[in-house]
Formats: C-alpha cells, sequence, structure tokens
C-alpha cells in the first residue's frame, strides 16, 4: 500500500510540474484540498455503515482503476491527465492509509497497540523504501504511462491484503442518526477538537514545505526523466530514513517521553530545518526540510497519532477519523496553499518568496508544538472516558456499607470499668443544677457498666444519651453484641465528638476490633480534623486500620469532589503499602520450599491478601487520581474482554507516577494475564458486575 502512494507521488510530481510551472502548485493543492473535504465527508458517512476493511477495498479499487485510466489517456490528454493525478493520488491514496489505519487501531487494545503500530509503521516505511526505488529504476527505462498501469495492478495485491487482515472484532451497530455524527462528534468533543486542529497547522506546514522544495526542483531540473528520477530518489531516502526511524528509535521513545513527547518531536525538527532554510534558501535547504518533515511524520508522530484513537470507541472512530485524517488535513493544505499563493503574489523575487514560506513553515510549526502536548492530556482522559464506557458500573454505597457492616470481627480487651465507676462517682458528687438529668444520666452509665446485654443495648439505643460517653461507648465497638448499637448512638452524638473517634482510632494500645470499625464513624464527619485523622491512619501497622481509613477516604472524596486531600502524603502511602507487598512476595516465594500440600494453602492465603493489599493500593490512587477511572482500572484487569483489559493497562502506564508505576507494573500484567485464560465461569460483563462484592467476601474469609 506504502510503496504504491510513495510511487504515485513520484510519478504525480513529475508529471505535474513536467506540464505546468511550479507557480501552478499551489492551485492544484488547493484544488485537491477543496476536493479531499467532500472525499472525507462521504468516507466518514460510508464508514459506519460498511466498516473500515469494506470501505478500504472499495477505495484500493477506485485508486486502481484510476492509475489504469491516467495510464490509458496520458499521451492523449497530457495536461488533464496531470491535473487528474495529482488530485487523484493526494485524495484517495491518503484516504486508503486513513481507513487501513482504522481496522489496525480497532483491532487491538491500547496497550497492545503501541507494539503492532510500531510494526506495522515499521513495515510502512520499509514499502516507502521499494516505492522509491522502484520509482527510480522504473523512471529510467519505462514510459510514465506504462508505470501508471503497474501502479494500477498494485490495488490488486492491496486489496488482498487489506481483506486477508480481518473485521474488527469490536461488533457495531449503525443507525440513521449517526450518518451526521462525524462532524457534531468533532465539534462537541475537545480531544477531537484538539486532535483535529493540530492536523489542520501540520498540514499548512507541510504544505508549505513541500512547496518550497518543489520550487527549487522545478527551476533546477528541466524535463520529466530528471524530475521523476529527483522525487524518487527524495521519496525513497526519506522511506529509507523513516524505516531506521521506524524501527529503532519509534517504540523506545514512545515508551520513554510518552506519546505528547514523540509527536512534539515533528514540529520541534521542522522549525530547526525551517529556519536554517529561511535563511540560506537552496535546494538542498529546502529539501532538507521536507525531508525532516516526511521522515518524522511518517515514523515517530505517526506512531504517536495512531494511538490517539485506540480510546475512541469503533462507531464513533469510524464517523471521525477520516475526517479528521483527510479532510483536516486537507483543510491545513487549503490554508497553506492560500497563504503560498499570497506570499508568491506580494513578493516578486522567486527566491525572496520561498525564504517567505520558510519561515512561515518555521512559525507554524513553532504553533504546533504547543497544540500536540495538550494531546496527550487529552489522550489520558479519553482513557478514563473509554474505562467508563466499558460496560463498568460502580456499585454503590449501599453495598459498599453493608458488606462492611457484616465485617466480622473479634473482640480484643474489654471496657474499663474502673474508669466509668469512677466518672459515676464524680457525676455523683456534683449535683450540678444545670444537669436536670443527672440521675437519668448515672442511670446510663451504670447500665453500660452492667453485664447484661439487654441493659446496654437500651442505653445505647436511646436519643439521649450524652455526647460526654462517647470514650466508653467506643469501647463497645469492640463487642460483638453491641458494635451495631454503638455504632448507631455514635453516629447520633455528631461532629462533636471527632477529636475522640481520631484519638481511640490511631491509639496503638486500643483493640484492633475497635480501630477498624472507627474510619467508617468519621467518613460521616466531614471536617478538617476528621481528615487529618484519617490520612495519619494510613501510616498505621496494622493493615486493616489502614485499608478502612483509605476507604472511608474514597467515600469522603465521592461525596465532596472539591475535598483537599495531600496528595504528596497520599502517594507516599502508595509506595509504603508496595514496599510491605514486595515484603509479601518474598514470603511467597519463601512458601514454594515447603510441602506440596502446605503450598496451596499458603499461596491461596497470600493471594488474598494480594487482593486486598492492591485494591488498598488502587483506593489510595484514586484519592490522589481520577477516582472513578482508578478504580474501573482495577477492575477492568478482571475483565475477559482482552481489548478492557488494555485499555486499563495503558491508562494507568500514563498516569502513575514512575516510581509507583515500577512498583506495582508486575502485579498488574500478571493479574491481567490470569484473566486472559478462559474461566468458563460466565459472562465478562456478570465478572465485572460482581468484582467489588468478590474482592469484599475475600476480605470477610480472610478474617
Amino acid at each position: 500500500m506504502v510503496a504504491q502512494l510513495i510511487a504515485g507521488r513520484a510519478v504525480r510530481d513529475a508529471v505535474f510540474l513536467t506540464e505546468y510551472e511550479a507557480v501552478y502548485l499551489p492551485r492544484a493543492m488547493l484544488a485537491a484540498a477543496l476536493l479531499s473535504l467532500v472525499a472525507a465527508v462521504l468516507v466518514g458517512r460510508a464508514m459506519p455503515r460498511w466498516g473500515p476493511r469494506r470501505t478500504a477495498l472499495v477505495l484500493t479499487t477506485i485508486n486502481g482503476g484510476l492509475f489504469v485510466f491516467e495510464g490509458a489517456l496520458l499521451s492523449a490528454a497530457p495536461k488533464e491527465i496531470a491535473a487528474l493525478a495529482y488530485v487523484h493520488v493526494s485524495i484517495v491514496g491518503a484516504l486508503v492509509v486513513s481507513a487501513f489505519s482504522s481496522i489496525v487501531n480497532e483491532r487491538f487494545d491500547p496497550l497492545y497497540a503501541k507494539t503492532v503500530v510500531a510494526q506495522v509503521g515499521t513495515g510502512a516505511a520499509l514499502g516507502g523504501v521499494l516505492g522509491g526505488v522502484a520509482a527510480l529504476v522504473l523512471s529510467d527505462v519505462l514510459e510514465l504511462g506504462t508505470v501508471l498501469y503497474g501502479l494500477g495492478s498494485l490495488s490488486a495485491l492491496v486489496g488482498f491484503g487489506v481483506w486477508n487482515v480481518g473485521a474488527s472484532p469490536q461488533k457495531t451497530r449503525h443507525s440513521q442518526q449517526e450518518d451526521g455524527f462525524g462532524i457534531g462528534a468533532i465539534r462537541s468533543d475537545p480531544y477531537l477538537a484538539r486532535i483535529s486542529l493540530a492536523v489542520v497547522l501540520l498540514g499548512a506546514m507541510g504544505v508549505l514545505l513541500d512547496y518550497a522544495m518543489k520550487a527549487e526542483a522545478d527551476a533546477r531540473f528541466a524535463n520529466s526523466a530528471e524530475l521523476l528520477s529527483f522525487f524518487a530518489t527524495f521519496y525513497m531516502v526519506t522511506a529509507l530514513l523513516t524505516f531506521l526511524m521506524q524501527a529503532g528509535v519509534a517504540k523506545p521513545l514512545l515508551e520513554k517521553i510518552g506519546l505528547g513527547g514523540t509527536m512534539a518531536v515533528l514540529p520541534l525538527a521542522v522549525a530547526v530545518s525551517a529556519g536554517l532554510g529561511a535563511a540560506w534558501t537552496q535546494l538542498w535547504t529546502a529539501t532538507v526540510a521536507r525531508g525532516t518533515q516526511t521522515v518524522v511524520s511518517s515514523s515517530l508522530f505517526r506512531s504517536g497519532y495512531e494511538l490517539l484513537y485506540t480510546p475512541i470507541p469503533p462507531i464513533k472512530k469510524r464517523a471521525t477519523k477520516a475526517l479528521i485524517d483527510i479532510a483536516c488535513n486537507r483543510i491545513g493544505y487549503g490554508l497553506g496553499s492560500v497563504l503560498v499563493m499570497a506570499i508568491v503574489a506580494t513578493v516578486a523575487a522567486p527566491d525572496a518568496a520561498i525564504s517567505w514560506v520558510m519561515l512561515s513553515a518555521m512559525l507554524i510549526a513553532l504553533a504546533s508544538v504547543w497544540m500536540i502536548r495538550r494531546l496527550h492530556s487529552g489522550y489520558v482522559d479519553a482513557l478514563a472516558t473509554s474505562l467508563r464506557a466499558g460496560s463498568l458500573v460502580l456499585h454503590s454505597d449501599e453495598i459498599v456499607d453493608a458488606t462492611t457492616l457484616h465485617t466480622l470481627a473479634q473482640t480484643a480487651g474489654g471496657l474499663d470499668r474502673q474508669g466509668i465507676l469512677e466518672r459515676v462517682a464524680e457525676l455523683r458528687g456534683r449535683g450540678d443544677d444545670k444537669r436536670p438529668s443527672a440521675d437519668q444520666t448515672i442511670d446510663q452509665l451504670t447500665k453500660l457498666l452492667s453485664d447484661d446485654p439487654e441493659q446496654v443495648s437500651s442505653v445505647l439505643v436511646q436519643r439521649s444519651l450524652s455526647p460526654h460517653f462517647a470514650s466508653y461507648v467506643i469501647e463497645l465497638l469492640g463487642d460483638d453484641r453491641y458494635a451495631r448499637e454503638a455504632y448507631g448512638a455514635l453516629e447520633k452524638m455528631g461532629a462533636s465528638i471527632t477529636g475522640q473517634l481520631v484519638d481511640a482510632m490511631l491509639r496503638a494500645e486500643s483493640p484492633i476490633a475497635v480501630r477498624r470499625r472507627l474510619p467508617r464513624l468519621l467518613r460521616k464527619h466531614n471536617n478538617p480534623r476528621a481528615i487529618r485523622g484519617l490520612v495519619e491512619g494510613l501510616r498505621d501497622e496494622a493493615f486493616d486500620v489502614r485499608y478502612r481509613c483509605g476507604h472511608a477516604l474514597a467515600d469522603l472524596q465521592k461525596f465532596n469532589p472539591d475535598l483537599d486531600l495531600p496528595r504528596d502524603e497520599i502517594m507516599l502511602a502508595v509506595e509504603r503499602e508496595m514496599a510491605a507487598d514486595d515484603t509479601q512476595w518474598q514470603h511467597r516465594r519463601l512458601g514454594e520450599e515447603v510441602a506440596p500440600e502446605l503450598r496451596s494453602e499458603i499461596d491461596a492465603l497470600l493471594e488474598s491478601r494480594e487482593d486486598r493489599n492492591l485494591q488498598h493500593v488502587f483506593t489510595l490512587l484514586s484519592l490522589a487520581l481520577d477516582g472513578d477511572a482508578i478504580v474501573l482500572s482495577l477492575r477492568a484487569l478482571s475483565s475477559e474482554n482482552d481489548n478492557l483489559r488494555g485499555t486499563s493497562l495503558e491508562y494507568l502506564h500514563n498516569v502513575l507516577p514512575e516510581r509507583v508505576r515500577d512498583s506495582l507494573w508486575p502485579r498488574l500484567t500478571e493479574r491481567s494475564e490470569r484473566q486472559s485464560m478462559p474461566t468458563g465461569k460466565g459472562s465478562s460483563d456478570e465478572l465485572l458486575r460482581t468484582m467489588q462484592s468478590i474482592m469484599i467476601d475475600r476480605d470477610r474469609l480472610g478474617e
């Protein structure tokens, strides 16, 4: 496909500049841009109906037919065929590549697509080399008409290859309302709008550089053979450099600096080379500038650009990608062509005009840097949106609360009876007139001291229970007989007892059965003292306390989106949890040395514990990052849907801080790989809906 495209461009440029002077190039570019808009709209309507494979096959057939038609009539109507060939190659060849790229990025999840797109890009770069070599060799032995026949025959091979790739595994349904989806989606989606604007800017930049090089070449070479030889050599060399760049640099650079940084290499490199061409206008400087744009655009930029579409739903992608790839690119061509015509009309000297064209390209390149850098954040947001739309639904708070209520605990320690008796004696001796219910208060304390469960419970359900008794009621949380009533009593006392709740939770001497139940109460108190206490609880030695403090903070944040949590402290808590998890993995490896019958029990116990640790880590991450998307990412890793798991891993790879990602990544990939094996236990949707309940059930069994 790319060999056909590159050879076609070389023939197109040679035929056109043989029949027309370079001054007509901007007009041909503008005409191609306007017609491309119409073609892109038509393809945007066809793609949702037919899918990318059928659309690419139709476009390939049209492409081959036009090459044969042009080869048959070239000698009879050279000027008309030169104009037709310029428009045809500029429009249809690019549409074929765009449709094929839609096939590729629909068939693979966002994480795996990084590898696939790099491999496909390497093949495309190799095809560019072959196309350039073919054009260079054939220019010496064959007429241009015969070369056009050969290009037409290649369409049969391209069509076979497109069909052999296969259809998208993601099923989509088309409706009549989606016929006008493309333009509307671009207007309403800020992410797609940013991509569109970046493509427009880069299209304009490419036209300016293309004109500068071709104008210099037209002034240097006199006949079609020399022109075809020059353009074939140019496309061959740039394709070879693209191949080397794609094979050796693209993938490592994507992994090292991400999509935004990799794509930004293009305008930065063009700004430097175009600046050189503006200061010193020669054929070689113009060729270097255009070559730089071609090589980096077809390798580094393309590798990142195709990945921008992987989080977008297929039906939306099909309706918009051709519009952005072709229509927006050709809008940039049109704007660049108008700018070139304005410069040529204003500046009389050809060399000076080319210098101004190069300067304009440099300025547009600098403007493009800012826009491209914004695309990375948009890509991450699109991944999060894709996760939210990927058949994943957050469970209600009632389910979480119900499970927490049924969490079993063992009592460690008892009531401070001596303290209660001293408190009763103190109240008896006061005779405080401001306490008209002193007798009732003393009676309540006496019953709290009682060993009779009925008397204790009768006090806990009284609305008149004073907040002064909070410390005694807190102790009752550790007794399963009174835990539910004690929780209700403390909840009625309100925020006035926040400090006591925090102190009891953080006091290491308090029974763990009491301490781990207090965060659920503190989440009801949206005040700085409660929040500070829960954050401090993330450093507690007891995992159960840390676990429940994290969930309490997550609940507070969910109901108060503007809640300002100390992100740095939370990320430190994540790192501490990962360090503890590393120790646990070492224990698991030590367990491999024991007898097989014991090893299975150890593995089951540690796997359950690892799930809790991982869930806790993700709860903490949700406090510092996009909460919903982080939680959904963890659940997506337990899906049998490969695309959903890949989207989750790609999202996490982009948003997690490097130190956290390096430590967490082996766990995430192992979890994803376990789910890639069929379980035969129901659909992935059911698995996703029940993921959280399963994890909590494991917690209960562990306790």
